[in-house]
């Protein structure tokens, strides 16, 4: 009898987790796998365990064997893969858990770590009370009257010069203002997409835009992303090239939940891709002004010459999350948005948007969000020394290049209800 033909098949779940992280690319070809222990350790199993999925692996060319050295992920079975995407669309069914732990977040009184919701310690509350105040001292100003769409004037001028930061040349008329950027999201996906359509989607992504895609009654095709290059073109491409994308969707810039950047030549790439196969970007960018100055990339936007990406932000993410107002850049897609807007009755805050552009007026923008960004800096740095010393042997932890956005994988033996 074969010394791994056990009862315990725990070993298929160590053999599909290792396949998945080489599947999404997280373990490029030649990477070197975790030592057998360490992985032991990550799924509390036995050697034993490890080794029989470690040999079936090796059977069907995913990994080879180094004597004395350790397993690395096999070339050939990358290439293989390659030519093997998966194209399988699924219906978006977002767990009804996820909702009721959210709902929850703001009646908590400790730290919740269920929302990505700048604190209240963070938010420039002295500042933005100091241009509410100019605002009601100024008896010819209404800042009660309503604003319809598309939005405060001044407000759209200010956003256009922060669009030039990021790569952006637009006029104010083709700034739109919403409820926010998930607001924005909804918006720009019901315009141009029907019930029905695919989007495609990184893995994992924003649980809102997975709300938004259940919602409006679409299909998602999961894309494999790498952790820190985000959306794997090849995936993609080959998708584009089958037809089986109707809207891309994409948060490319301190991508939530992994919290990586994707490059800018990934960026131009994309963009001639999906000119050429005619189909729409919707690209979330949202924490921008969250990457360190050094690193900051040009907007997805920025190279489109056909007008065909949405480029979709807020306010929330780095100055005022109660405020919520976003805006969205629609190129060609900016009338049909607009006729969204009017037909929802969707007005923004008169109050909010007069205050923000009296914000950004005052020079408060680049202020706070340059202490913002040493602020998350610490707070990152803090997250990674906790999960060193305070985190169960096996956690897998990629620290993200910027923002407020951590994520984590715990060991397989993990109780998450409990948790």
């Amino acid at each position: 009898m074969d010394r791994f033909d056990v009862a315990d098949k725990r070993w298929r779940i160590v053999k599909d987790w290792i396949i998945r992280q080489i599947d999404s690319g997280e373990w490029p070809a030649q990477t070197k796998l975790p030592s057998i222990r360490t992985l032991a350790r990550l799924f509390t199993t036995s050697i034993t365990t490890v080794q029989r999925a470690l040999v079936d692996l090796e059977a069907n060319a995913y990994v080879l064997s180094v004597p004395r050295v350790g397993y690395f992920v096999s070339a050939a079975g990358r290439a293989s893969m390659e030519s093997a995407f998966d194209f399988s669309t699924v219906t978006v069914n977002v767990n009804h858990a996820v909702v009721a732990m959210l709902s929850q977040a703001t009646s908590s009184t400790g730290l919740s770590l269920s929302s990505a919701v700048l604190h209240g310690d963070l938010t420039p509350y002295v500042l933005l009370n100091k241009c509410t105040a100019t605002l009601a001292s100024k008896a010819n100003l209404s800042i009660a009257e309503l604003i319809p769409p598309p939005g405060h004037a001044a407000l759209r001028r200010r956003i256009a010069g922060l669009m030039l930061s990021r790569g952006v040349v637009c006029s104010p008329d083709e700034v739109l203002v919403t409820s926010g950027d998930t607001v924005a999201l909804e918006l720009a996906l019901e315009s141009i997409a029907p019930p029905g359509a695919t989007v495609a989607i990184e893995t994992p992504t924003y649980y809102g835009i997975l709300q938004t895609i259940e919602r409006l009654g679409m299909r998602a095709l999961p894309i494999r992303t790498h952790a820190e290059s985000g959306i794997d073109m090849e995936h993609l491409e080959e998708a584009l090239k089958q037809k089986k994308v109707d809207v891309i969707f994409l948060n490319p810039t301190l991508q939530n939940p992994r919290g990586f950047i994707m490059p800018d030549h990934a960026r131009a790439r994309l963009a001639l891709l999906a000119s050429e196969a005619a189909v729409p970007i919707i690209e979330d960018d949202i924490f921008f002004d969250l990457v360190p100055e050094a690193e900051r990339p040009r907007a997805l936007k920025s190279h489109d010459h056909t007008g065909q990406t949405i480029y979709c932000s807020s306010f929330s993410k780095t100055v005022a999350p109660g405020y919520r107002v976003g805006w969205c850049v629609a190129g060609k897609y900016r009338d049909a948005i607009l006729a969204q807007m009017f037909s929802r009755n969707l007005a923004v805050s008169s109050l909010a948007q007069s205050t923000l552009n009296e914000f950004i007026g005052r020079g408060y923008m680049d202020e706070h969000c340059a202490r913002l960004r040493e602020q998350l800096a610490t707070t990152s740095d803090l997250m990674r020394t906790l999960v060193d010393s305070s985190f169960p042997p096996g956690t897998l932890y990629v620290p993200p290049r910027g923002g407020f956005i951590h994520w984590l994988e715990l060991p397989m033996s993990t109780d998450m209800a409990k948790l």
